[in-house]
């Protein structure tokens, strides 16, 4: 019998990548019915008040001077609050009942840095103080329950445009990958292929001419690494099954949705995605700056959304839009805002009820020059996962009331 040193171990090894799973043979197969969550998170504190301009209030334009101006052209909801003028698209889908706005979503006594309201928010506890080797995410432990439902066959979490996995997708018993390009689903087939099929171990676990020993780490190696081959091949066939029905923008935003609509339609069945859309810390020159940001992130929902819709999946796959605070209801010297609390955030498609759900910010009622939450974020995540069939209770760690997302 053969047996392997560390080196020849490691690179029969390497032919595996670390996150993927070979439990099944039929773990990439489509799973009709099942239901996708993505967060698309706007990294760097997103201007909630000039997002959904609270222009029926009279302290607004007083806060506001300058940034008031984003009021010329924007868009009337049906409480009398505003979209930002860039955000046309967005708009039709909340008057067409595909997206839904909600006022005032935060936490009780927040935080303004940057670094710890991320962590609180990916956490999913305002009470989080730091992260530790193990924290885990709230998506990271709902794709633990699907690993666990599914005898942990397949990838049920995947990031998105990023090179690292965020917090909010770490969990104690699934790997998340993070996918830049569909290459990174590929590259086993495209690149591994040739190499592991010339190997005289694969050969021989592909021939039956050999029997794999419980300690022959080697054929143990060249075992899985066949199976990850033939799961590649059949990744390969249901990604050439996505077409495109909508034109994307050709903007990093854009990229990133059309990878994620490849895979829910080419039917992996990872059901948690995350990606982030960064660039919204705007402490100088907002008005240019955020309009150009909320133009892009338009763009790329509105391709997204009909792209899912054409290929039928316009009530499987719910989208959460949020940020992890918004900003100080004053503008400040330098024609911007600061970090602050309480912002909207929006859900699209899934079924969710759409048009504005809860009360526009009272910029006449303010804590600290902060809007205050009305509504604990951990509500928001609650219907998500009640919507996914997921026990909400086990993955927030109590009971929380519902945000009324859902009719």
């Amino acid at each position: 019998m053969t047996r392997l040193n560390r080196r020849s171990f490691l690179q029969c090894a390497t032919a595996i990548p670390l996150w993927w799973s070979v439990r099944g043979a039929g773990a990439w197969l489509p799973t009709a019915g099942e239901r996708t969550l993505l967060v698309l998170e706007l990294v760097g504190g997103n201007d909630g008040l000039n997002t959904v301009i609270p222009s029926g209030d009279a302290a607004y334009t007083r806060l506001r001077p300058k940034l008031s101006a984003v009021q010329n052209g924007a868009r009337e909801l049906a409480d009398g609050t505003r979209l930002h003028p860039a955000l046309a698209q967005l708009h039709a889908m909340v008057g067409a009942g595909k997206a839904t706005v909600l006022h005032g979503v935060g936490y009780a006594n927040p935080d303004r840095s940057h670094f710890r309201s991320r962590d609180i928010w990916h956490v999913g506890d305002p009470a989080h103080q730091r992260v530790a080797a193990a924290t885990t995410g709230w998506l990271g432990r709902a794709a633990d329950a699907l690993a666990q439902a599914n005898a942990g066959d397949g990838v049920p979490a995947a990031a998105i445009g990023g090179l690292e996995v965020p917090l909010l997708l770490k969990g104690h018993r699934v790997r998340v990958p993070s996918l830049r390009r569909v290459e990174d689903f590929q590259w086993l087939a495209l690149q591994r292929r040739e190499a592991l099929a010339a190997t005289s171990p694969t050969r021989a676990v592909v021939a039956g001419a050999a029997t794999p020993s419980a300690d022959d780490l080697r054929a143990f190696a060249a075992a899985m690494s066949q199976r990850a081959v033939q799961l590649a091949g059949g990744l390969e066939s249901a990604l050439a099954r996505y077409q495109p029905t909508a034109d994307y923008p050709d903007s990093g935003l854009g990229r990133q949705l059309r990878l994620a609509a490849q895979l829910v339609v080419s039917g992996f069945g990872t059901r948690l995605l995350h990606l982030g859309f960064t660039g919204f810390d705007t402490h100088a020159r907002q008005l240019p700056t955020h309009a150009g940001l909320l133009a892009e992130l338009d763009a790329a929902l509105a391709a997204f959304v009909t792209d899912l819709e054409a290929h039928g999946h316009g009530d499987k796959v719910a989208i959460l839009v949020h940020s992890e605070f918004g900003r100080r209801a004053a503008e400040n010297a330098s024609q911007g805002t600061d970090h602050g609390a309480a912002a909207p955030a929006f859900v699209l498609l899934g079924g969710a009820r759409g048009g504005v759900v809860g009360t526009p910010p009272d910029l006449a009622r303010l804590d600290d020059g902060d809007p205050i939450a009305t509504v604990d974020f951990r509500s928001v995540y609650r219907d998500l996962l009640v919507w996914l069939g997921i026990d909400s209770k086990a993955v927030l760690g109590g009971e929380h009331a519902s945000a009324n997302l859902w009719a």
